[in-house]
């Protein structure tokens, strides 16, 4: 019995350690603000190469609907322009949305994919960060069921994007190919966009 008092309080003491602190970025828990702070903490990690998967929970990026208090979100409204995250921080080249839209993500799984492609057509150093994440729920009611008994199931998962806001960021790369790259990947978007470039002076290459 004794034993096993022990071995659950040893556990409980580990559960608390784990969950308090980021073994591998080295940034307590409470210290990340939000989502895309935190994903792209673990890019910038991966890209230095001191990422180190000792627990890969706290780096899943699949929503887990189980984890979730309310996975069903109301509709809300997007408006405004994006405060954060509208600034390069990882690559030298970003696609910058210039509407406010709710990205789906078999959408922002396209863009991803076509500037991957063009990453591995220029060779070995090209990297790809995605700055935004479809946490929000959409539901919807199937055909020919009436209105009322309540709210229906998940359909798919949205990013709710500001005018603004940072979508992908990309480098080591050439600025013709990520030119190239980046406007391909507007192409899948829903909304207008901008390619830019982070010199000096953030300036636009092109719009898509």
């Amino acid at each position: 019995m004794a034993i096993a008092m022990a071995a659950k309080i040893a556990r409980s003491l580990l559960a608390v350690r784990s969950s308090s602190f980021m073994p591998s970025t080295g940034v307590a828990r409470s210290s990340v603000a939000s989502l895309s702070d935190s994903l792209g903490a673990v890019n910038l990690n991966r890209a230095t190469g001191s990422y180190s998967p000792i627990n890969p929970r706290f780096y899943s990026t699949v929503v887990n609907i189980q984890r979730m208090k309310f996975p069903k979100y109301r509709k809300g409204r997007i408006e405004g322009i994006r405060d954060g995250g509208n600034e390069i921080c990882f690559g030298k080249y970003a696609l910058q949305a210039l509407e406010c839209a709710r990205i789906t993500a078999k959408q922002l799984e396209a863009g991803r994919r076509a500037l991957q492609l063009n990453v591995r057509r220029g060779g070995k150093g090209g990297k790809v960060w995605v700055r935004i994440f479809p946490y929000k729920s959409v539901t919807s009611k199937p055909a020919e069921v009436r209105m009322g008994r309540g709210k229906g199931s998940i359909s798919h998962w949205v990013a709710p994007v500001q005018r603004g806001q940072i979508i992908y960021e990309m480098g080591g790369v050439t600025e013709s190919l990520a030119k190239r790259a980046i406007q391909i990947a507007g192409s899948k978007m829903p909304i207008q966009t901008r390619s830019i470039i982070r010199d000096a002076k953030t300036k636009e290459i092109g719009i898509r």
